[in-house]
């Protein structure tokens, strides 16, 4: 299967071409920061979280976040017009590569679709993310319906994105946090 690509061009957001994997070059020290490949010499955290928060302060509630109400304490979630918008500030391009995992089982009724998010930078793969969702989940519990296989499809894509915008921009320091313990 080919990959699914949603790289733009940083200049103008104009979709370009898929850039297939093996132009990709693997990072070849996992230990080297984000901020290293963003041209950056030496890492300084305090100054990076700061314009990311600076970032974060742009944000438009229920569209590039959520927060989700809880009795345990209130989280914020990202959501995929967020993540695309944290990658845009990084000038991160992303690939959506199918997994083997992904499975149509029409006779049974099982659907379940699994994807790896392949960050890059500069054409080298900085990060990645995994996501899955399947048709037994709560909210898709129902009859088959084509409509389902799709929304599964585009759930199990966000999910992956979603997953390696925030394992490679360090944003889980922002989301999936409780909204207390985000103000001390």
């Amino acid at each position: 299967m080919q990959p699914i690509s949603n790289q733009q061009y940083p200049n103008n957001n104009q979709f370009i071409p898929p850039t297939t994997p093996s132009q990709l070059v693997p990072q070849q020290n996992q230990n080297v920061p984000l901020l290293a490949h963003l041209g950056a010499n030496t890492v300084d955290t305090e100054n990076y979280f700061q314009q990311y928060q600076n970032l974060l302060a742009g944000f438009k509630g229920n569209i590039d976040c959520r927060l989700i109400p809880s009795r345990k304490g209130d989280t914020f979630t990202l959501t995929k017009a967020g993540a695309e918008k944290i990658c845009r500030f990084f000038g991160l391009n992303y690939n959506l590569i199918p997994l083997a995992q992904t499975k149509l089982d029409f006779n049974q009724n099982v659907f379940y679709y699994a994807y790896e998010c392949q960050l890059s930078y500069a054409n080298v793969i900085v990060g990645n993310g995994f996501g899955n969702c399947n048709n037994q989940e709560s909210k898709y519990v129902k009859a088959y319906s084509p409509d389902i296989l799709n929304t599964i499809d585009k759930m199990a894509q966000k999910r992956a994105l979603v997953s390696a915008v925030l394992f490679t921009t360090g944003g889980s320091r922002f989301f999936g946090q409780k909204v207390a313990d985000l103000n001390s």
